[in-house]
This record gives C-alpha cells, sequence and structure tokens, in this order.
C-alpha cells in the first residue's frame, strides 16, 4: 500500500508541497534513510529544500549552488539515480539532521535522483543514511518511481514555489544562494498560501492591506507568477511616488502636446501592463480625479491617455495594496466607494511580524545566510540569546526591520572577525545586535516571547503558575508520541516509524534517546 498511498498523493493532496511532503513519508516508510528531502531547482542554477523529513525544521528552504557542493554538481548531471561512494566529498546537509547537530560520519550512505519535467531538470530527490548500508535495500528502479511522483509534484504547480516565512517571497536566500523559500510556520501566513492558490489563475482584483514592511509587493509578485499571466509583464507602481499632476499620464499615458512638456507621445503603465499585471502599491495615495480612470479601467477594461478622445482597450489584472484604512478613507471622502468595492472583491490581509512571531528563528537564519554568502562566509549561527532578543522585539517595520537588523549584526561579527570569516562559520552574538525595543506587548496582544532559560509570569496565568519553555513542552510531546506509537507497535521500531511517519532508524535512536526502549547490546560474532 506504500507506493499507492504515494501515488494518490498526487490527486489528493490539497497543494504541491503537500503532496511532496506524503510522497516522502511513503518512501520512508520503505527505507532506512534518516533524512529525505526535495529540492526544486530555481532559474538561477540554484537549488532549495521544499520538503524534507528528518532534517532540521530551519532546513526547510535552504539553497545551494551545485557548482560549490560536489554531490548535489554531479546528481543535477545525472540521467537517473546516483550513490556517492566518496567519502571525501562533504554532504550538504551535514550539520542540519534532525536530532544529530554535529557533522555526519563521512561513510555513510547517501543517494539522489534528478527529476525531470518536460526534459527539464525541476529538482532532486535526496536520501541519507547514517548507516552505510542503509539505502542498500532501495533499488535504482524503486528510487525512480518516487522521483516520478515526485516530478509530478512539481509539474502539477509548475513554478511556483513556496512562500516565505515572511515577507511572502519566490525566492529568499539561503546558505549559499537563492532558491525557494521554507513553508512559513504561522497560521496567517498559510492561510495567504492557501488564498493566493485560489486567486492567482483568476483575473479578479485582488487588495494586499498591510503594514508597512510586512511584504505586500511579495505577495503580488506571488498571484502574478502563478497566474496564466506569468509570461507577460508585472508592471509595479509606486502611486506615492507619483507628482499628482502626473499620476493619469503616468497610469494610462498621454498624447503628443497633451501638457506643457508632452513633446512626445507616452504609453502609460497600464498598457506597458497590457496581458499581464499592474501592482498598485499605496493605491490609497492615489487622487480623486485618477481614481474615476481607474475604476473604467476595472470595470470596462478601457482607458483614456491624457489629451485623447478616444478610449482604448487594455487587459491588465490589477493587484492594489495599501497599509491605510480605506474604509475610513471612504468615510471621510478622500476614496471612492464605487472604486473601493471594486477593489474589495477578496482582500488579502497580510499579518504584522509580531503576530507571526514563530516565523522569527527561520527569518533570520536566511537573511543572515544570503548576506553571509556574498561576504564569502559559510554557514551563519545565532546563539541562544541572540535569536531570543530577536524574537522579542517589537519590529514596528515589520520584516524590512528585521532583515536590516540581521544583517547589521552579521557585518559587525564579520568585521570582528575579520579575515578568519572568509569560508568560516559566523556565530553572531548578542553584542553584534542593536540594542532591540523589546515594547512589542504595549503595542500588541501578542504574548512576549522570553529568553532561553527564562520563565514568564504571567499575571493572568492560573494560580500564578510559570508558563512552561517551549523546548520542554516539545521535548514532553515527542516523549509522549514516541511513547504511544511504541506502544501501539508492540515494541517495534519499524511499524512505529511507520505510524510517525519517520525512519525505522530514526525512530529507533529517537526511542532509545528517550528511554523508551534499552540500546542494543553488542552484536555476537
Amino acid at each position: 500500500m506504500t507506493l499507492l498511498d504515494a501515488v494518490l498523493s498526487l490527486s489528493e493532496a490539497p497543494a504541491r508541497d503537500e503532496a511532496l511532503q506524503r510522497i516522502l513519508r511513503a518512501l520512508a516508510r520503505v527505507t532506512a534513510a534518516d533524512a529525505l528531502s526535495v529540492l526544486t531547482a530555481a532559474e538561477d542554477g540554484s537549488v532549495g529544500v521544499a520538503a524534507q523529513i528528518g532534517l532540521s525544521p530551519a532546513a526547510l528552504g535552504m539553497s545551494f549552488r551545485p557548482a560549490e557542493h560536489p554531490r548535489l554538481r554531479r546528481a543535477t548531471q545525472a540521467a537517473g539515480p546516483i550513490r556517492f561512494l566518496d567519502p571525501s566529498e562533504p554532504d550538504p546537509y551535514s550539520g542540519w539532521l534532525l536530532g544529530n547537530p554535529g557533522e555526519i560520519h563521512p561513510i555513510h550512505a547517501c543517494m539522489a535522483v534528478p527529476l525531470h519535467v518536460q526534459g527539464r531538470l525541476a529538482g532532486l530527490l535526496t536520501l541519507d543514511a547514517c548507516d552505510p548500508h542503509g539505502l542498500r535495500g532501495l533499488r535504482d528502479e524503486d528510487a525512480r518511481v518516487f522521483a516520478g511522483l515526485c516530478a509530478g509534484a512539481l509539474r502539477l504547480d509548475a513554478g511556483a514555489g513556496p512562500l516565505d516565512a515572511g515577507p511572502i517571497a519566490r525566492r529568499a536566500s539561503g546558505p549559499a544562494s537563492s532558491g525557494p523559500a521554507p513553508a512559513s510556520r504561522s497560521a496567517g501566513m498559510q492561510r495567504i498560501e492557501r488564498e493566493i492558490a485560489v486567486l492567482a489563475p483568476l483575473s479578479v482584483p485582488v487588495l494586499v492591506t498591510g503594514e508597512t514592511g510586512v511584504g505586500k509587493e511579495l505577495v503580488a509578485r506571488a498571484l502574478h507568477e502563478r497566474s496564466p499571466r506569468a509570461s507577460r509583464a508585472l508592471v509595479i507602481v509606486n502611486c506615492a511616488a507619483i507628482p499628482a499632476q502626473l499620476v493619469e499620464s503616468e497610469l494610462f499615458g498621454h498624447r503628443r502636446g497633451a501638457f506643457t512638456g508632452a513633446t512626445a507621445a507616452r504609453a502609460g503603465r497600464f498598457e506597458a501592463a497590457h496581458g499581464g499585471t499592474i501592482f498598485l502599491d499605496e493605491i490609497g495615495e492615489l487622487p480623486l480625479s485618477a481614481q474615476a480612470q481607474l475604476l473604467r479601467a476595472l470595470q470596462e477594461g478601457e482607458i483614456q491617455p491624457v489629451g485623447e478622445d478616444r478610449a482604448r482597450r487594455v487587459d491588465a489584472r490589477v493587484v492594489a495594496a495599501t497599509n491605510r484604512d480605506l474604509r475610513r478613507e471612504v468615510a471621510e471622502g478622500r476614496f471612492r466607494a464605487d472604486l473601493f468595492h471594486r477593489l474589495w472583491v477578496y482582500p488579502i490581509c497580510v499579518p504584522p511580524l509580531r503576530e507571526r512571531r514563530e516565523d522569527i528563528p527561520t527569518l533570520c537564519e536566511r537573511f543572515a545566510a544570503a548576506l553571509a554568502a556574498e561576504l564569502g562566509a559559510g554557514r551563519v549561527d545565532f546563539t541562544e540569546p541572540a535569536l531570543g532578543a530577536l524574537a522579542q522585539g517589537a519590529w514596528p517595520g515589520n520584516v524590512r526591520e528585521l532583515k536590516n537588523a540581521v544583517e547589521r549584526a552579521v557585518l559587525r561579527r564579520t568585521i570582528a572577525e575579520g579575515k578568519s570569516a572568509a569560508g568560516g562559520a559566523l556565530v553572531v552574538r548578542r553584542e553584534d545586535l542593536d540594542a532591540i525595543d523589546g515594547g512589542a506587548q504595549e503595542r500588541s496582544l501578542a504574548p512576549r516571547i522570553g529568553l532561553p532559560g527564562e520563565r514568564l509570569q504571567l499575571a493572568d496565568a492560573p494560580l500564578g503558575q510559570p508558563v512552561e519553555l517551549l523546548a520542554e513542552a516539545l521535548e514532553r510531546a515527542r516523549r509522549d508520541a514516541f511513547g504511544r506509537a511504541f506502544r501501539a507497535a508492540g515494541g517495534n521500531a519499524a511499524t512505529a516509524g511507520r505510524l510517525l511517519g519517520l525512519s525505522r532508524s530514526f525512530a529507533y535512536k529517537e526511542a532509545v534517546r528517550l528511554g523508551l526502549i534499552p540500546p542494543a547490546g553488542p552484536r555476537k560474532r
């Protein structure tokens, strides 16, 4: 039934990423692999982790340049499954295995299968087992079958990588390069993923709302890139940056001599977006005169260049964004009610960073790794106090402000270590960070995130009890889940692993670590 489960994933999974995850879970049931992943190929030649089992959660969305990783380079050039037998070749996932943060032992089993869609490389399927013989039972033919299923899942949503934890992004830098970004951990961003999946193929207007710096433009890019218009232009207009007297000319064009300085006819932004998408950022800044023309473009698909008597047909999908309360703007007469209702077909509200704090660690690691790659440094880590301080910041500028703060910290650490940072690892410390405004609690109802080791005493907690540390809560939940699985499986690691969606070897090692089963004794010769 395992192969059947994997096949059904293509038809039953709600989205590409879920289909890939289900296929990997099915593959994990028939192999002793400790880690499995699907990497998708980006236009710049990099590959990024789109789905994985057995790796650190932060690995989701990591990107690599194959030219810098011998195994990935050979895998992308291979015609079929390839097994890596040279222990001198570094493994790209060294240090990222779940429960094993150290370097992977040079002698281990490692395999990759290229994924091809319509004759082009779409990504890679990779398998790692700490046991040097862990992948011996997986035939190349079987690996090809699972790789074909993964390629089919990629074809379901060709060209649309997962969205970033924030802001939403088709590309976000990982340890070495740009590539697909990780699926967000926060419920709010996962909701937006589902909304984009439904709205992207349509031509209806979309209004994106949210505070400054949350990534509204990147939502517009995702809507365009996942739409049938993706091969045509995405025209971005910052309405706030256009002088009021030139707005109509910029948007709709003008004929020669229409006004002083119009020495030649000029097409507007709408005509430039014909067949594609026009993104009107800060639409609340448009003057009322331009709003009337915009309404006509939305309703009739027509624009009228300044100075011309006849209207022109134009086919451009409109995505607008604002950080203003347009309902209030309408009530106070600064925004047309009819245009508001025409845009308010389906609004997408991007949550501020303080409402999705679980995304902060992943964002920090990605921003730091992207800059470190430019600087020639290796992997970037954060000390727990540094991540704790970043997590409890107010971040009124949202993801944009967080990115700037992380990049300053990486630069400070690079300068402090000087030439020794080249090619080596960087560890960002608390002292590398700016003074962080921790006043998020005064601006938000979101709970404050304490530093590692700190127990927060909430005034409204039952009987004044301290809040349990997240790490302790997760460890307790993990112990409970493994305990139930091993009891249901009668102590059999392979069966318990299948129940948990994990490989037999990983389930066994984790159960031993948790003290649920005794370790195996030495083998008798």
